[in-house]
């Protein structure tokens, strides 16, 4: 069975503590190693208080260890900085970071599992290289050197994930791809079929992660009514929720963030409001848009619009692949993310991946399509970038 263990950045994130319950619950990961070298052990007790006793047991301490008692912390993983087992904790879950075949041989019988890294080359460590071939390792799954008490670290992802279980893993552990944005965003519609709430769980069970609660023409209580079902429903499914303009109902704990219009708050200002606890979204039109959007602190920006569509009133001039092609070239390394919106179908994907979008946000095209699920999939297959090896 493939056991997936996910692993925190260094520093936090938005809403990293309830993003991880919503993981550990939904078994998108089957446990999560908390890993804040920086930490001292009083942040790291007050880091853990918030996660209830069930999600506790599924977490794994890379620093305190002492913690794991006082909290009902299930695992403990041992590193360079913490190389041995107290006599106290033989009853936790027990996992050790292993860089060496010969570290795996005298590791695998004594704990429940092995990091072994790294596997492929490092996005998070620069310089950070795989020290194994996939003919290599399979050859050691062949002998029994290695087997399901292994798990693979470094430069996972979810589309080479099958690469590693053709050689024999059957663990994986990830980082990155857990915390980045995902690449498709729904922006909340209705029609004839679907309300804003049935739309949004049709496209959740269809696969995408990411929904923007917008409803331009409704009442604050209109939105909380639906916040209030989609959120148990996003948490299922471990996906991102976030509102449309209305950063003040951010106080609900209902969203995970907010997108702010051209016409709304200012991003500067929104800024002061998310601070590091809630994501930012723009929305930009020219390249201009999108320089001040980050120095103002965006975390993403929606450009566009990229077609004309029927969703979205007073409309800004169509961008077109080309637009997108002269507005992203030559940004650097740790641009924000930029997200293609406006009448986008799955086949407009391949030309804005190569314009340079990181993703795209979709409304109407998914609720009028026949079958939703499939539209879904024809969307995530086209904008996930299957060569990218992000830690």
């Amino acid at each position: 069975m493939r056991r997936l263990i996910g692993i925190t950045p260094e520093q936090c994130v938005f809403r990293e503590q309830e993003r991880i319950t919503a993981m550990v619950r939904s078994g998108k990961v089957t446990f999560f190693h908390i890993r804040k070298p920086a930490f001292s052990e009083d942040d790291l007790r007050a880091y853990l208080r918030p996660f209830a006793p069930d999600v506790r047991e599924k977490l794994t301490l890379h620093d305190h260890h002492a913690l794991a008692l006082e909290m009902g912390i299930g695992g403990v993983h041992l590193n360079r900085r913490n190389p041995q087992l107290s006599e106290n904790l033989k009853g936790k879950r027990v996992s050790v970071s292993c860089h060496s075949i010969e570290e795996i041989l005298q590791w695998k019988e004594k704990t429940d599992y092995c990091f072994l890294s790294p596997v492929f080359d490092s996005i998070s460590k620069q310089g950070y290289r795989s020290g194994f071939s996939l003919s290599e390792l399979r050859r050691l799954f062949n002998e029994g050197v290695l087997d399901d008490r292994v798990c693979a670290l470094s430069g996972i992802t979810f589309g080479n994930i099958p690469q590693l279980e053709a050689v024999g893993f059957t663990s994986f552990a990830l980082l990155s791809s857990l915390w980045e944005l995902p690449r498709a965003m729904f922006i909340t519609h209705h029609n004839d079929r679907y309300d804003y709430v049935s739309g949004a769980a049709a496209v959740l069970e269809g696969g995408l992660r990411f929904v923007q609660l917008r409803m331009k023409d409704a009442d604050d209580c209109e939105v909380l009514a639906a916040a209030e079902q989609l959120r148990p429903l996003c948490d299922r499914h471990a996906a991102l929720l976030t509102v449309d303009d209305r950063i003040h109902l951010l106080e609900t704990g209902l969203f995970d963030g907010v997108h702010v219009g051209k016409h709304d708050m200012p991003v500067a200002e929104a800024r002061k409001i998310t601070g590091g606890k809630f994501l930012l979204g723009a929305t930009c039109n020219t390249a201009e848009d999108v320089i001040a959007a980050t120095a103002d602190g965006a975390d993403y920006i929606g450009l566009g619009p990229f077609r004309f569509t029927g969703t979205k009133k007073n409309l800004s001039p169509i961008l077109g692949v080309e637009g997108y092609r002269s507005i992203l070239s030559g940004r650097g390394e740790g641009a924000l993310p930029v997200y293609a919106i406006g009448g986008i179908t799955p086949a407009d994907l391949p030309a804005l991946r190569v314009a340079g979008v990181y993703g795209v946000a979709v409304s109407g095209v998914l609720l009028t399509a026949p079958d939703v699920k499939r539209e879904c999939e024809r969307i995530l297959e086209e904008v996930l970038d299957k060569q990218c090896n992000i830690q």
